[in-house]
């Protein structure tokens, strides 16, 4: 009895196993599996190839980005412009003076472009003191401790006279020399 009952379902579904098997075949022999896998791999190589542009892109950037902390008078123009300090030719004036047009052993070894001490009690971008003096990471951090000094000491006027009144140099003749710059 148990026979007949699978030989009669398998009788009345063999239709539809059939449609199913034929079905199946014709979507296998319809679907281009070479030409499938081709546009998949190509996909995948357009990917990579991105991927690889971009990284390309972004070590050029940094690249670009690490020019910026090079030492040079471009290089001050841009910080001193990017990090919106008052007056500017005056301040690139002390920087020559102070420097040694960007010679001195403070500036190369304290990385330190304004002869600055280490303050006491405003905020710095100062990692300690070295030879007397403010030392820094970089001469950008130099021009960054000078803006929180300038921001925090300059009210606006004449910066020549401001420069005398707060004492900015053991110097007599610091503002004159500034002037002959």
């Amino acid at each position: 009895m148990e026979k007949k009952k699978k030989q009669s379902w398998f009788r009345r579904n063999l239709t539809n196993i059939l449609l199913v098997t034929v079905t199946v075949a014709a979507l296998a022999k319809a679907v281009d599996w070479n030409g499938l896998i081709n546009d998949l791999s190509a996909q995948k190589q357009e990917l990579i190839e991105q991927r690889d542009s971009e990284v390309s892109k972004s070590d050029s950037l940094q690249s670009e980005l690490d020019k910026l902390h090079d030492l040079s008078w471009e290089n001050i123009d841009y910080w001193i412009d990017t990090l919106g300090i008052d007056h500017p030719e005056i301040v690139k004036q002390q920087i020559a003076l102070e420097t040694g047009m960007l010679t001195s052993t403070i500036c190369k070894e304290n990385s330190n472009l304004f002869g600055m001490k280490e303050p006491r009690v405003r905020e710095t971008t100062a990692l300690g003191t070295k030879r007397g003096h403010a030392y820094y990471e970089s001469y950008v951090d130099s021009i960054k401790d000078y803006k929180l000094w300038q921001d925090n000491m300059y009210g606006g006027g004449d910066y020549y006279a401001f420069l005398r009144r707060v004492g900015y140099a053991e110097a007599r003749h610091y503002i004159a020399a500034l002037k002959n710059i």
